[in-house]
């Protein structure tokens, strides 16, 4: 369907630079068709296009609707162009921090639960695969008018080695300082007992709290400390009501949004389902497979993400989406736009 001429292809605005390259809002020109394009230079250093190597052969392994899936691939004199969909809302993040800053509001559990229910058949496809994550948060979910999809694999670790299935997995990204808010226990812990896929589900729990409070746990919070309170089991609460009072670990940002968040009632089959995904026992905590059978995503048997996002439209279109505009030159400092962030 896509080609290997660049020609084909108009970038028309810049998304965001990162380490390994730059990522563009894109019209392949054949189709008509809005895309993302990744242009990294193969001038780098070996171990970096490894890496790049790697993260586009984990993402080929992994085929299902609700996974970020990768276009096209080619190389074109001294860049390597990797194509994706388009997400028109961007990552999850993105819109906690720009739109919704208290968490999603107007009807916020059952948009989070047609986000989790997206997110948790692909967390069943890898984990069925024998894949575990190992980087799940709001900002590797991205979001656009039909559907929610997981991206960034980097971090993904398999089970099989040399042609059999391991039990548990051993060592982590633990010294990847800016994913242990979203750690499960058993990783920090760093023991002979390992960890298993259990462990994305924690990070589940921990990015649901994320979405329904607007704010990250733990965000304020020594990593020491963070690491502590995880190991001792004590867990972080949904802020609304029944949370008034409560000694219940927040850690909000400030302590502004409170009001706000003291207006709302969040559903007891939500605050179970967090519960459960945030057991600091992963044998105590459900699978994925399990976990969608969870009384908490029974109200999405009649809804879908459209139809919330069409009663929420106007907080949507609060999010600015990268607009059309020339790239500029190679030899230009670029002026990048943070209105629509993506994570790869």
């Amino acid at each position: 369907m896509f080609t290997n001429n660049i020609s084909d292809y108009k970038l028309n605005s810049t998304i965001k630079t990162g380490k390994f390259g730059t990522l563009y809002k894109a019209n392949y020109l054949n189709k008509n068709k809005c895309v993302v394009i990744k242009k990294i230079s193969v001038e780098q250093q070996a171990d970096k296009l490894a890496m790049i190597c790697e993260d586009v052969l984990k993402f080929r392994q992994f085929k299902h609707k609700n996974i970020n899936t990768i276009l096209h691939c080619f190389v074109y004199k001294n860049y390597v162009y990797i194509v994706f969909p388009f997400m028109c809302f961007g990552d999850c993040q993105t819109l906690l921090e720009n739109v919704f800053t208290s968490g999603f509001q107007g009807f916020p559990e059952i948009l989070i639960a047609l986000i989790f229910k997206d997110i948790m058949c692909a967390l069943m496809y890898i984990h069925s695969h024998h894949f575990v994550h190992g980087s799940l948060r709001a900002k590797n979910i991205l979001l656009d008018n039909n559907k929610a999809v997981l991206s960034n694999f980097r971090d993904s670790r398999s089970f099989i080695k040399q042609g059999k299935r391991d039990k548990v997995l051993y060592g982590s990204t633990v010294g990847k300082k800016e994913n242990l808010n979203w750690t499960a226990p058993e990783i920090l812990y760093q023991n002979l007992y390992g960890y298993t896929e259990k462990s994305d589900l924690y990070s589940i729990g921990i990015t649901s709290f994320e979405m329904a409070n607007g704010f990250q746990p733990f965000m304020d919070s020594e990593l020491t400390f963070m690491c502590t309170e995880k190991i001792r089991g004590n867990l972080p609460s949904l802020l609304d009501k029944s949370s008034q009072g409560s000694t219940s670990i927040h850690y909000s940002r400030d302590p502004v949004p409170g009001a706000m968040h003291n207006q709302r009632t969040f559903s007891d089959d939500f605050h179970q389902y967090i519960e459960i995904c945030l057991n600091k026992n992963p044998t105590c905590r459900w699978s994925a497979q399990k976990l969608m059978t969870h009384s908490f995503f029974k109200q999405c048997r009649n809804s879908c993400i459209s139809d919330q996002i069409k009663v929420l439209s106007f907080e949507f279109q609060r999010c600015i989406y990268v607009k059309d505009e020339p790239v500029r030159s190679a030899n230009v400092n670029v002026k990048h736009s943070d209105d629509v962030k993506w994570s790869f």
